[in-house]
């Protein structure tokens, strides 16, 4: 029922705002054509210089992108041309021909070598290059994979140099912030700056380093994705790194008869919609046969290090399909695999237990997979997993209980407390005690009768948890009969028992980061006021409709640890700036206040944004 009142409420919002968004589109087109149209003209002038062309070429590719973004925002009518569908299923013709489409790519900096390594620019960032050390190195030259100026987050790039064996899972978190701020220091990646964050998380490469960059990956041989052309093109390169771009699937390159028989180790969609023509470089035969066998006489598929077949941008622009469902039953031959990515790819529905057979996998990213309904039974056998990621999977209604043997996970995200219809193979909140490495864990509760002293009384055990995050997808009912009525008067009850014979509720202290969204009390727990959080940092409550508080207001500061405090859309919480600065969490650095109308008199910015290096003066005694 829930999967269904999704897909409706989608279905219908898309459908109301089709008729303002073809006008919408009308405009703007009209709009960047009138721009595009001045822009050729001046480049056909025989009197441009090529100072006129770099600042004509920044231009285009603004315009470039805006209609891009107005392309992606178009529903998907369609699904694949004839070509690509037939390539997918190996029926593609034998001639080498490929039709591309009608994109036109200004050509980067690194396609004029002489020009470029005369720069300044250029010879900076090759002295800081040979500086770095060797792995390093290879972190600098990942950037080339990635368009010039797009914003990259720091976790992609974690996950996959985790992949590669760059960096040590244990460390991998800590290491990753090392090798970004000393490339900061050194100006070859710049930090992306947002207000409503304490410190960076995404980072971007300027187009005089990354044609640097690019010329220099393709030097060694490491990736190479630009050949003479402009336009990026999927080339495997000496190191047995294969990129996936846009119209890769139509390249000949594409077929496996065509896709060298060397040892491919990493695998990475950088900008295709249509990535699982891929899994045709592990079949024999595929035209011949309609029912894909795997190629057994080959082996050099099993040095597969890193299969990153979703989507890397934080965006949700880019749509992503993998049709051939036969993908699942490839990757269990794929036994060497530290990453496996399907993120964003809106097709898969269920993972096979052949995925189990990766018994050396790292990291398994499932992110977004929002048709996902189902998790294999022997998910256990991945016995080397450490990161497990099922943000935003929203169909996903239970979790096997064998999931809770997973001995080396750290970070859990996107657990489901399920319904008791799911009792039966279902994965319980207190069955994750076994996890005693567990870091970080997501929940979301799809129950209505779950609150958050039975939560926290479930995880008393998992004493390295640090981070987590609770979100409720359902509106508790106290008055809606049944085991409502119970749970309303059994905390009724519990109200009017004196303080000292109530039950005291064991919770994981240790907790640094603690985000509860869709809050459903009107009251915090007593553990959760402030003078009790002696350790926690960073506190996050969201979208609670009915929390008006945070508990009895103290006669002096309390010592809350709290240095981050975020308030969204809590349309009852009363409090004033005052009391909460000085009162209640004095240690506060930095402030977020969005749709919290009672919460008075906060020197937040526009955006809701306040932090302890901004003007205080508004702060009276």
């Amino acid at each position: 029922m829930l999967r269904l009142k999704h897909h409706f409420r989608h279905l219908k919002l898309k459908l109301g705002k089709l008729d303002q968004f073809q006008t919408y589109v009308g405009v703007e087109l009209d709009k960047h054509l009138v721009a595009l149209r001045s822009l050729i003209t001046n480049l056909d002038s025989p009197s441009v210089s090529s100072q006129t062309t770099y600042w004509i070429k920044s231009d285009l590719e603004d315009i470039e992108k805006k209609i891009s973004d107005l392309l992606y925002q178009v529903p998907l009518l369609s699904g694949r041309s004839e070509k690509q569908i037939a390539t997918a299923y190996g029926d593609e013709d034998d001639e080498d021909e490929v039709h591309h489409d009608n994109v036109y790519y200004l050509r980067g900096l690194h396609t004029n070598v002489e020009r470029l390594i005369k720069c300044e620019a250029f010879r900076q960032v090759k002295r800081n290059f040979m500086e770095l050390e060797a792995e390093r190195k290879i972190c600098l030259l990942s950037f080339a994979v990635f368009p010039e100026n797009r914003e990259v987050h720091r976790t992609v790039l974690m996950y996959w140099w985790i992949g590669e064996g760059i960096l040590n899972v244990k460390t991998a978190e800590e290491d990753v912030r090392k090798i970004l701020k000393d490339f900061t220091e050194k100006k070859l990646v710049e930090p992306v700056e947002e207000r409503r964050k304490l410190a960076p998380s995404s980072y971007k490469m300027s187009p005089f380093v990354h044609s640097s960059v690019v010329l220099i990956s393709k030097e060694i041989g490491l990736f190479d994705i630009y050949g003479e052309e402009s336009k990026p093109r999927m080339n495997m390169s000496d190191m047995g790194k294969v990129f996936l771009v846009e119209g890769s699937a139509i390249q000949p390159e594409a077929t496996s008869r065509k896709m060298p028989s060397l040892k491919i180790e990493t695998v990475l969609n950088v900008s295709e919609r249509y990535p699982d023509f891929a899994v045709r470089w592990f079949l024999k035969n595929p035209r011949k046969h309609r029912r894909f066998t795997i190629n057994s006489s080959e082996d050099w598929f099993k040095s597969l290090k890193v299969f990153y077949l979703g989507r890397w941008e934080r965006s949700q622009k880019r749509h992503i399909e993998v049709q051939n469902h036969e993908l699942m039953k490839c990757l269990k031959h794929v036994t060497k695999v530290r990453l496996l990515s399907l993120q964003g790819i809106s097709t898969i529905r269920s993972l096979n237990n052949s995925v189990c057979k990766l018994r050396e996998l790292v990291i398994l990213d499932l992110r977004e997979c929002y048709d996902l309904t189902k998790l294999p039974d022997e998910i256990d056998s991945l016995e080397n997993l450490v990161y497990l990621d099922m943000t935003g999977c929203y169909m996903l209604e239970w979790i096997p209980s064998r999931l809770a043997y997973l001995d080396n996970l750290e970070v859990l995200k996107g657990f489901v407390v399920s319904d008791d219809i799911y009792d039966g193979g279902s994965c319980k909140l207190i069955y994750l005690k076994h996890l005693r490495k567990l870091r970080k864990l997501s929940i979301e509760i799809n129950r209505d009768d779950f609150r958050l002293h039975e939560l926290m009384e479930d995880l008393a055990d998992l004493k390295s948890l640090t981070s987590l995050k609770v979100t409720w997808r359902r509106d508790l009912d106290f008055y809606d009969g049944g085991s409502s009525k119970l749970i309303y008067l059994t905390r009724t009850v519990t109200r009017s028992l004196p303080k000292n014979l109530r039950r005291q509720v064991r919770v994981p202290f240790q907790l640094k980061k603690l985000s509860l969204q869709r809050f459903p009390e009107e009251e915090l727990p007593t553990w959760l006021h402030p003078h009790n959080l002696l350790h926690l940092k960073k506190l996050h409550i969201g979208g609670g409709r009915t929390l008006k508080g945070f508990g009895d207001l103290p006669e002096e500061a309390t010592p809350c640890a709290v240095e981050v405090l975020r308030l969204t859309s809590l349309p009852k919480l009363t409090v004033g700036w005052i009391e909460l600065k000085q009162l209640y969490f004095p240690n506060l650095i930095f402030l977020e206040n969005y749709e919290c109308p009672r919460v008075t008199l906060t020197p937040c910015d526009g955006n809701g944004i306040w932090r302890s290096d901004q003007d205080c003066s508004t702060i009276t005694e």
